[in-house]
């Protein structure tokens, strides 16, 4: 048997705001909000879409994780007749660091108070932007909460899942996973053996002509209650005979506790443990006053656990 994963999950059984309040870290890891951009009305008297009235600017940071907080407010921008000239200029339009992927621009409404949706600059390198935008096209509001992540932090509460799912052999977010066998079982009990599955989506294989069939409901019995999960023919019913090939039958089932709410508290604390080892020491020897020390070998192999080949070929 070999089990895929079809859909992964999208979500993990921890935050990252869990992880970082579990190893003591601030928010300085995170990508700070941007300074003020610097607004003028157009140099040159033109017309203009932005609404007669005063506006007030801001920018955020944007990474592949999320986005910072709305930064600093531009000073004040004041359109008396957009007839006559209503576009304005932004200047200085902060950088960011190197994990920065694009920023987005903020407005008020004419008089408002609440920062808008502008635009949104898809590179870290202009630092100029002519915003000619009437009120009625701003979009969302500028979010008030960080969400830019050290990548490390991801990156390690995704090995520590993987790496309890491979210990428990469960699977703890709710995903699709495919099931590869060779033939339908063939001797008493005639059961399909799963890791705990939430429900079957499907079961195809391939016949003896060569085609591929999917394996009507009624054919079969799921068993959910049962830890491993058993799959066996309904009442009077057999398995179909199957071309003899590898991966002659898939069975594409749904397993994990559900959200991250659902999973047991004891694994979301197993996990923060590993994600605090791993944070704490990056290094599989670490020189101090006394000397070297070792990470134990056991420690630092188990995380290629996951991938590990246990059978022979």
């Amino acid at each position: 048997m070999t089990i895929v994963v079809y859909t992964a999950p999208t979500t993990e059984p921890v935050s990252i705001a869990e992880v970082m309040a579990h190893c003591r870290i601030d928010s300085t890891s995170q990508e700070p909000a941007p300074g003020a951009v610097t607004a003028a009305l157009a140099g040159t008297p033109i017309a203009g879409n932005v609404d007669n009235g005063a506006h007030r600017y801001l920018a955020t940071f944007v990474t592949a994780d999320g986005e910072t907080q709305a930064g600093t407010v531009s000073s004040a921008v004041t359109v008396a007749d957009k007839t006559v000239n209503g576009k304005v200029e932004l200047t200085a339009i902060p950088l960011g660091g190197a994990l920065v992927t694009s920023r987005k621009l903020y407005r008020t409404a004419a008089g408002g108070s609440t920062y808008l949706l502008l635009a949104t600059i898809a590179n870290n390198t202009a630092t100029t932007y002519t915003d000619n935008i009437a009120d009625s096209s701003l979009g969302a509001g500028a979010p008030s909460t960080n969400t830019t992540d050290d990548p490390l932090l991801r990156m390690l509460i995704t090995s520590a899942r993987i790496a309890a799912e491979t210990e428990l052999h469960r699977y703890l977010i709710t995903q699709t996973l495919d099931a590869y066998f060779d033939a339908f079982p063939d001797e008493s009990p005639y059961e399909i053996r799963l890791p705990p599955l939430a429900s079957v989506s499907s079961i195809t294989y391939v016949d003896t002509d060569g085609t591929t069939q999917t394996l009507a409901v009624d054919q079969y019995s799921v068993d959910i209650k049962t830890i491993p999960a058993r799959i066996s023919p309904a009442y009077g019913v057999a398995w179909p005979s199957t071309r003899t090939q590898n991966n002659a039958v898939t069975v594409r089932f749904v397993a994990g506790y559900g959200a991250a709410a659902d999973v047991p508290q004891c694994i979301r604390n197993w996990m923060l443990m590993r994600i605090k080892t791993l944070y704490d020491t990056r290094e599989q020897i670490i020189v101090g006053p006394s000397g070297m020390v070792q990470i134990p070998p056991a420690f630092i192999d188990s995380l290629l656990d996951p991938e590990r080949v246990t059978s022979r070929v």
